[in-house]
């Protein structure tokens, strides 16, 4: 698997009403044609503007690659659940919403299947655990948790193993994603420091 950090997809800072709205249109016309060809190879960012009716101009004043727009679609789903974790009012603060993720992921798994089945695979699990470190590391910092190794790296484990936990299930299905969400957690705590004053405890 590729060890590589994810993408900075954006050309601008600023995400409006507008920019929203390409970047789900391009977004929307790339599954769709990830789904048709079967082979993300041969997509061409002439066909993403064709299906998604957006201009060559606004595409390049946004993205540099279909790369990146593909890009855009994880970092948008991981920006909804870091925002989840925002508002978590919850006596027992999660590192990540791990339930909620599964859940996401189960209602799209025709999406899911076609991405594995034209090669995106190892982008897709590498993005993923990027996305994921930065919102497990951003809360390690929120709440004030001392780690037993640096911030960053012990979100990158548990980010990695996450994804590999998530990427069984997604085959196996044979467990809740409430229990997955669980022994997270408690994975979660054997790189928490137990004796360190927190804010909320990790659950």
């Amino acid at each position: 698997m590729p060890n590589k950090q994810r993408s900075n997809v954006r050309k601008s800072a600023g995400v409006d009403a507008r920019t929203r709205q390409t970047t789900t249109a391009l977004a929307h016309a790339l599954i769709q044609l990830i789904q048709e060809s079967g082979r993300f190879a041969d997509i061409t960012v002439r066909q993403i503007l064709q299906r998604s009716g957006i201009g060559r101009t606004t595409f390049y004043a946004h993205f540099r690659s279909k790369e990146d727009v593909l890009h855009s679609t994880y970092e948008g789903i991981f920006g909804v659940h870091k925002e989840q974790l925002r508002q978590d009012t919850s006596a027992k603060p999660r590192l990540f919403p791990v339930s909620e993720f599964l859940e996401h992921l189960a209602g799209a798994k025709p999406v899911l299947v076609a991405f594995r089945k034209a090669g995106l695979a190892d982008d897709m699990r590498s993005q993923f655990v990027g996305y994921a470190a930065d919102i497990i590391e951003c809360r390690i910092r929120d709440l004030k948790l001392s780690t037993t190794v640096q911030p960053r790296l012990a979100a990158r484990m548990l980010a990695a193993a996450l994804i590999e936990s998530l990427d069984w299930w997604f085959d196996h299905e044979s467990i809740s994603a409430a229990e997955i969400d669980t022994a997270f957690h408690l994975l979660a705590r054997t790189v928490i420091a137990s004796n360190t004053h927190v804010r909320g405890r990790v659950e």
